[in-house]
């Protein structure tokens, strides 16, 4: 009707300028408790392995397991395990075996506490490719018939990287420590937190 009325008279309709809203929509939080969980889960496993490698029988044959990871591998590998074995050796097993007990009582605390999350998921990650890479001898020597899995570490490596892209993309998790830090040091995020995804924006019109 207001158009008809509108040629009749010859004015002509102009649509009101409606300016554009934007509207910036959070990290979902749902998936904050699962990620939270499975943490603190890797964290009591990390328990039962810190504590058993503070008993001196782990020290003590330290050395004999690298040695042992070197047998059977083959030849392009037996330069790598023999630098293995030269480090470990003068005496240097025991406190290369406490260093391993000490960073695992690490990883252990900060996996449960959330400290420091995208530090501890990297060290984690990094620590445990290296242990499938000396003391599993990358899961190895693979023998047709009696080799049947990869090895333990190689799995852990994964488990953190899983942690370190997944805790990105939940963001800040409430369920940590890191989360008091944050609110207390603002520049914490840069330790905890993994910001790989930006918030969503999404645009309207207001009416």
């Amino acid at each position: 009707m207001q158009r008809e009325q509108a040629a009749r008279s010859g004015l002509q309709l102009v649509q009101p300028d409606v300016p554009q809203i934007t509207m910036v929509v959070p990290h979902s939080r749902v998936a904050a408790l699962p990620t939270a969980t499975l943490r603190i889960l890797l964290a009591l496993a990390w328990t039962a392995n810190a504590a058993l490698k503070w008993f001196p029988a782990f020290g003590a044959g330290f050395l004999s397991m690298l040695t042992g990871a070197a047998q059977g591998q083959p030849a392009f590998l037996k330069p790598w395990f023999g630098l293995v074995t030269a480090i470990a050796s003068d005496g240097r097993a025991t406190f290369l075996a406490y260093g391993s007990a000490a960073l695992e009582t690490y990883l252990a605390i900060a996996l449960l506490t959330g400290f420091a999350r995208k530090v501890t998921y990297s060290v984690g990650a990094v620590y445990t490719a290296l242990i499938w890479a000396t003391a599993e001898g990358f899961g190895g020597p693979y023998v047709p018939g009696s080799s049947t899995d990869v090895g333990a570490a190689i799995i852990y490596t994964l488990l953190f990287l899983t942690l370190l892209i997944h805790d990105a993309g939940v963001g800040s998790s409430r369920l940590s420590l890191d989360s008091v830090l944050e609110r207390r040091m603002p520049r914490w995020r840069r330790v905890a937190e993994l910001e790989w995804q930006g918030p969503t924006f999404i645009r309207g019109r207001s009416r």
